[in-house]
């Protein structure tokens, strides 16, 4: 396995005695779990280059040598843990049927992205993320497969059925879903990202938000 870190490349081979893998994976024992849910805190509070193995073995309630028996490096451990933040993070489900009207589902789908995304830990994750990503494959590829594709793969098949159902107009479904997804995020999510906005009103600015967004979409790709 091989990561990228600070621009140098790491090779991730020598793996301890004992230490309990499967396939090449990292088995999740008690201690296992403990180690990766400290290393998370630690990671989301201080980033990268602010955690040490030391704190992440106080935080898990073990040795450090434990934490060595099943990671081989701080950047394995990070590894681990940047998957792990990031499919906890970005998860969300739809709580509206697909054959409600297209603006109540799509401002349902939008408000539920903004939730998933503008969380305390999701934000504190995201920020990791634009800093960390061109130094950390981990992050980059965490994020697209938990924070970016889901959200393309759902709206875009969604806009399909109903572009065959000539409620939209005739788009490319991945490009219309992409276009969705920016209104959605933005500006908001750069607005908190960046402490530009606060998360007091977060409740309110969400709703108000997502409607926004979707009176601009369908502004450019309902039917006519």
């Amino acid at each position: 396995m091989r990561s990228l870190y600070g621009g140098t490349q790491l090779k991730l081979t020598s793996i301890p005695n004992g230490a309990p893998r499967s396939g090449g994976r990292v088995t999740h024992d008690d201690r296992t779990k403990r180690i990766i849910a400290a290393a998370r805190t630690i990671f989301l509070k201080h980033g990268f280059d602010g955690a040490s193995m030391d704190e992440v073995a106080l935080n898990a309630g073990v040795s450090k040598r434990t934490v060595y028996n099943r990671f081989v490096s701080k950047e394995e451990l990070f590894d681990e843990v940047a998957r792990d933040a990031c499919s906890q993070a970005f998860s969300f489900s739809v709580g509206i049927p697909e054959d409600a009207p297209i603006r109540e589902y799509l401002t349902d789908l939008a408000r539920c992205i903004l939730e998933s995304r503008l969380s305390r830990e999701s934000i504190a994750l995201l920020r990791n993320i634009a800093f960390r990503s061109p130094q950390m494959d981990s992050l980059a590829s965490g994020y697209r497969t938990f924070g970016h594709d889901p959200v393309i793969e759902i709206a875009s098949a969604y806009i399909h059925t109903q572009v065959e159902a000539g409620k939209l107009a005739k788009c490319d479904a991945g490009e219309a879903a992409q276009t969705f997804f920016s209104l959605v995020r933005e500006p908001l999510e750069s607005q908190i990202l960046f402490g530009l906005s606060d998360t007091v009103n977060l409740n309110a600015n969400i709703p108000r938000h997502a409607r926004r967004a979707v009176d601009t979409f369908l502004a450019i790709y309902a039917a006519a």
